[in-house]
């Protein structure tokens, strides 16, 4: 099995169910994530895998990571293009981690780029045929469901991480 050691996360629609509530004018004013996956989160931490967020959105989701430690990364450019894969060479270095050592979970036609430059990816259930096509894995949670908890289960399961009674969070 492959040794893991950073863990990349798209948020829309992996960490939230996709839900959003808007203000008049028309900006994001809050999202629905679900607790388990930041409970998961803390747990991959502490097993010694870095976790960062790639996001397009800096005014809801960079807030949020930063208020729970988790790194942010904003894929969106200033002409407005997502380009995601961009990040593996930028994450090698931040990381120090090859691409063979990086996982990544996404939902989007976005994320497929990415999803094939590195050594293991995974979507929610209800992700696009393009996107279930692209993975290593389907998970069987749905977007905001408990998907990167389900992870972490898939994970211990098959020694990607080995679980132990002493983990550092």
């Amino acid at each position: 099995m492959k040794k893991i050691k950073l863990l990349i996360l798209d948020v829309d629609g992996v960490m939230t169910d996709g839900t959003k509530t808007y203000d008049l004018e028309g900006n994001v004013i809050s999202k629905r994530f679900a607790d388990l996956d930041f409970t998961a989160i803390k747990r991959i931490l502490g097993h010694g895998v870095n976790v960062c967020w790639l996001s397009s959105d800096s005014r809801v989701n960079e807030k949020v990571a930063l208020s729970r430690g988790i790194d942010f990364h904003l894929s969106r450019t200033k002409d407005g293009k997502i380009d995601k894969c961009k990040f593996v060479k930028i994450f090698s270095e931040i990381y120090n981690v090859c691409d063979n050592e990086m996982a990544y979970v996404g939902d989007d036609w976005y994320d497929v780029p990415i999803m094939q430059k590195i050594g293991l990816s995974y979507c929610p259930s209800n992700s696009p045929n393009i996107v279930k096509n692209a993975v290593n894995y389907v998970l069987n949670s749905r977007s905001g469901q408990g998907v990167i908890s389900e992870l972490l289960d898939y994970w211990i399961e098959t020694g990607v991480i080995v679980e132990n009674e002493q983990i550092d969070m």
